[in-house]
């Protein structure tokens, strides 16, 4: 019934290939995909475990793009994979997404935004991870607005998985201005986990604006010191030295915490020497 629902019609001999492998070989490698990702023994040997790990590493990175009915396979085992470990659910998650992405598209939506005490955010957090790198447009949409109004971690997934799915997707698309990470960084009233995030994404991604958005944090004496430290390593890789100098003598001659002014000194000291 699923895979009548999905528009996906079984060839004669279950052997037709739509741009892809085979409905075949696609069921085969989704059993296999299944198989490896319920692990093995926990008490076997590390050699053991290795093996299964990069196993299934290398099987889930092959069914990559093989088509969409390797994509139509995966959400049809997903759906009968209840009971099955969370690694299994996310694999097929994963290979559903990116073999049949408007496909998948409909429950990584769903799960990223629908509630849902029982199950968790255990696989919600994975669907925020895999949007982002198999459908980065429509997860640019679905997240942003998210991130500008932070609710309790218990009702969605974690904001700071939220951050690093918009940073995953703005990647993907070349988007450079990250104008909702430098609002989201500067706001108080987003858990400090979420800041971390953003500073971190910010570094990667640098700009005037990201630039502007952590010299704000760096000086604002009422944040914790821990993201203060974080804007100040962020700022060292995005800021030519000279800029960067500058703003650290600034900063050290109007802070007025002293263990934060032993930190600033010590930046100086390693990465100021000659400026």
């Amino acid at each position: 019934m699923l895979a009548l629902a999905l528009g996906f019609v079984p060839a004669c001999g279950g052997g037709a290939k739509a741009g892809g492998i085979s409905e075949v070989d696609a069921r085969q490698k989704i059993d296999k995909l299944v198989e490896l990702f319920r692990g093995v023994d926990p008490t076997t040997t590390s050699d053991i475990q290795d093996k299964n790990f990069r196993e299934r590493s290398k099987l889930l990175e092959d069914l990559h793009g093989v088509g969409r009915a390797a994509g139509l396979a995966a959400l049809a085992r997903l759906e009968q994979a209840k009971d099955e470990p969370l690694d299994v659910q996310w694999a097929l998650l994963e290979a559903a997404a990116f073999n049949a992405p408007e496909d998948a598209q409909p429950l990584l939506e769903k799960l990223i935004v629908t509630y849902d005490g029982k199950e968790g955010t255990g696989l919600r957090m994975h669907a925020v991870r895999i949007m982002s790198a198999a459908i980065p447009q429509r997860a640019i949409e679905l997240i942003e607005p998210m991130l500008r109004t932070p609710l309790a971690r218990e009702t969605r997934p974690p904001q700071e998985e939220l951050v690093r799915g918009w940073h995953t997707a703005a990647k993907k698309l070349g988007i450079t201005e990250a104008r909702v990470l430098c609002d989201l960084v500067v706001d108080m009233r987003q858990p400090p986990d979420a800041r971390y995030a953003a500073v971190n994404a910010l570094s990667d991604m640098g700009g005037t604006r990201a630039i502007q958005a952590l010299r704000e944090v760096l000086v604002e004496s009422a944040s914790d010191g821990n993201i203060r430290r974080k804007a100040a390593q962020a700022l060292l890789v995005i800021m030519p030295r000279k800029d960067f100098c500058a703003l650290m003598n600034e900063a050290a001659g109007h802070e007025s915490d002293e263990i934060f002014l032993a930190f600033l000194d010590d930046m100086l000291q390693r990465n100021c020497g000659g400026q």
